[in-house]
């Protein structure tokens, strides 16, 4: 998953990209639990989105989007509008579930 800053999310929904926005830090153990299940979701990849991760350790700021601290914070955007938040890291079938259902929405 690339690692972005604020800019290259605000490129992204201005282009109208699909977006997989993860929130994390680096020091937070279940972040990191969560990268091989972002890893393989975004191999797969069954919505066509692009995949993106901002550390809020460097991006404070982002934590505002999300409204909690708590970490990870995933994300999807779709035409430019938020579609869908999910915090915490509950396993990837979770995971897909949100992206499933937000897309969908």
């Amino acid at each position: 998953m690339e690692t972005w800053t604020p800019d290259d999310l605000k490129r992204h929904l201005d282009k109208g990209d699909a977006v997989f926005l993860k929130l994390w830090k680096k020091g937070c153990g279940i972040c990191k639990l969560s990268i091989p299940a972002t890893d393989r979701m975004e191999k797969d990849n069954k919505h066509g989105l692009i995949f993106g991760k901002i550390d809020t350790a460097e991006f404070p700021e982002m934590l505002n989007i999300s409204d909690t601290e708590v970490l990870p914070a995933f994300f999807v955007f779709v035409s430019q509008q938020k579609k869908g938040q999910f915090t915490g890291f509950k396993g990837l079938k979770k995971l897909e579930e949100f992206v499933d259902g937000a897309v969908a929405s």
